[in-house]
């Protein structure tokens, strides 16, 4: 991904735009499309500018690692995408089958710097043992999974689910939050085009 696109897009949300950000936008390289390094980009992990920009973005400090399974979430707030995800400041327990691919349940470790957390998460750690993600039954700590920041005059929402959001929330919760999703994409857009 090319530098400047970041500040395109942080252009785009101050003007009024919304901007849903997932996965994990620059970690890697600066390269978004999965060839090989182009003279500006350099392999820099949690310090790739691409991923720095998208943190700041969003409000956040990003961690790739350790990335954990996530046990149970919180909803946090009152929100326009957290209706029906009841109940609020209760944690919920996300089944899991013993023996499933554990690969699907990674979040990452972030820590909110000026976003709002609407959804946080549990995080068990689950290290890759070169074959696997292995649970290990132990704590590693709760992090956001679902986060909104004001920036001037639009809005940066963002999850921090590695691959499958829809696992880490429980499926009937992720169908309610993302009818959510659109709705208020919808309304934010029509209140920007009065």
């Amino acid at each position: 991904m090319r530098p400047e696109w970041g500040d395109l897009l942080e252009r785009y949300v101050q003007l009024g735009g919304t901007l849903v950000v997932e996965s994990v936008p620059g970690w890697g390289t600066d390269l978004s499309d999965g060839g090989s390094l182009r003279e500006w980009e350099q392999p820099t992990g949690n310090g790739s500018p691409g991923t720095i920009k998208f943190g700041e973005l969003s409000g956040i400090k990003f961690n790739y690692y350790h990335r954990g399974a996530v046990t149970k979430i919180r909803i946090l707030q009152e929100h326009p995408l957290t209706t029906g995800l009841e109940p609020l400041n209760e944690w919920i327990e996300i089944p899991y089958e013993e023996g499933g691919y554990n690969y699907s349940y990674l979040a990452y470790p972030v820590t909110a710097d000026g976003a709002t957390v609407l959804v946080e998460a549990e995080h068990e750690v689950c290290p890759y043992d070169g074959i696997s993600y292995k649970r290990r039954g132990k704590i590693s700590g709760v992090h956001p999974l679902v986060t909104i920041k004001q920036l001037g005059k639009g809005t940066v929402i963002r999850h921090y689910a590695h691959v499958a959001f829809p696992t880490t929330m429980g499926q009937e919760r992720y169908e309610t939050f993302a009818n959510n999703l659109a709705q208020y994409v919808r309304k934010l857009y029509n209140e920007q085009a009065r």
